[in-house]
């Protein structure tokens, strides 16, 4: 298989691939290719919200300290290979068609989800390059996700839980909560975000069962935290720490990545405060509240459920960003109305699109959920109108709503 042929191979496979009822078939995947997944080391991350920005800040601070690190994401976001990344570096094209070729030699004619495949890759890569660390991110859930067949990680990371995935996952906070749970393991310890009060007795139970230590950030011990147009800051252990991210949601990612990071120490690596203090103050996720400056101004933000939404509305506001022209997209999946409300009260206008995504909502169905200006438009189009709207009225441009849609404008902004 050369790329174009492997990438054919990856595409023939679906998101949700064959109903998933357990871990056997992405077990029986990597039974086949040898269980590369048995000479690693793992950070398990799962949640609804911040995974990214904990992956990131926690893997940058191992990188910084000299570590070989691995990092598998999701979903890509300029293209796919930098879902599977070495040290910040996406994996080759000449790696994607060799391990592609071992993986479709074991898939047989299972029902395969694109990301199993994906996994499968990302395993074989990081084995193969022998990695000392490498930050796993779980794609939906926890207890079914295929990356839970990862059975000793070194600290399995749960961040904000909220709604989304509903239809999969369940219908409330706790169940989902329950799904997320699932990655913790016997006699390792989980850390856990600060923000999960309403679940926290889930996670508690959970370790309870399987004698793992639950690691909880104690908010009093971070002081002075403060979020601006300029990112944000706290004091830990006496030391001041500078986040390049906006929103104080990124405070909270902070803490969780730093407990993850003592946990760490505990095992063995040997990270300093200077490694963690350099990689909080330069790590920008993409799509995350990521700010491209220029006349006008845009904000890219993939938040694509209620939560993800009104913590991108606060850390605009904190920005002193009022009535910004938005470009909005969603799949038929998440929670459309929730979300078009809390960004009705908000924008100046909204200009709906569509075609990003094979499940995106049609643009004038989604257009009819908006209270004031809104307008329907061809994603071609819809960044020009936006432009002559925002310098008009003197706005800021922000892109959001779905990962997909974020990944569809940057050709548009050459970002």
């Amino acid at each position: 298989m050369d790329y174009t042929e492997s990438m054919k191979f990856i595409n023939k496979y679906t998101k949700s691939g064959g109903r998933v009822k357990d871990l056997s078939r992405a077990q029986r995947l990597m039974q086949q290719l040898g269980n590369p997944q048995n000479t690693l080391r793992f950070v398990h991350i799962a949640g609804t919200n911040g995974k990214g920005s904990v992956l990131e800040l926690t893997s940058q601070s191992l990188i910084n300290a000299g570590y070989k690190t691995g990092q598998f994401t999701s979903p890509f976001i300029k293209c796919y290979e930098d879902r599977i990344r070495i040290n910040g570096n996406n994996i080759s094209h000449d790696d994607i068609a060799q391990l592609c070729t071992k993986v479709s030699e074991s898939a047989g004619d299972d029902e395969y989800s694109q990301f199993e495949i994906t996994m499968a890759i990302a395993l074989l890569y990081f084995a193969k390059e022998k990695c000392d660390i490498v930050f796993m991110e779980t794609g939906i859930g926890g207890i079914f996700d295929c990356t839970n067949i990862i059975e000793n990680p070194l600290v399995s990371v749960i961040t904000s839980v909220s709604l989304d995935h509903t239809a999969i996952l369940g219908k409330t906070v706790q169940e989902i909560a329950i799904q997320k749970a699932g990655i913790i393991k016997r006699d390792r310890p989980a850390v856990v975000s600060w923000n999960n009060t309403s679940v926290i007795n889930i996670f508690q139970k959970e370790c309870i069962l399987k004698n793992s230590t639950l690691i909880i950030p104690d908010q009093s011990e971070f002081e002075e935290c403060s979020s601006d147009e300029s990112g944000g800051s706290f004091i830990y252990n006496e030391e001041k720490y500078y986040i390049k991210m906006h929103g104080s949601h990124q405070i909270i990612n902070a803490a969780t990545a730093i407990k993850t990071i003592e946990v760490l120490r505990n095992e063995g690596f040997n990270i300093s405060s200077d490694n963690v203090r350099e990689a909080f103050s330069t790590v920008q996720v993409l799509s995350r509240v990521e700010v491209i400056h220029g006349d006008p101004e845009i904000i890219i933000d993939g938040g694509h459920n209620p939560a993800g939404v009104s913590a991108m509305i606060s850390t605009l506001i904190s920005m002193n960003i009022k009535n910004p022209v938005l470009i909005f997209g969603m799949v038929d999946t998440k929670d459309i109305e929730t979300s078009s409300e809390l960004l009705s009260t908000f924008a100046h206008s909204v200009i709906c699109v569509d075609g990003f995504a094979s499940n995106a909502i049609d643009r004038t169905t989604l257009a009819g959920y908006f209270k004031g200006k809104s307008y329907v438009a061809e994603t071609d189009e819809a960044f020009y109108l936006a432009k002559r709207i925002a310098k008009k009225n003197n706005s800021t441009i922000v892109i959001c709503g779905s990962l997909y849609l974020t990944e569809t404008f940057r050709k548009f902004i050459g970002n």
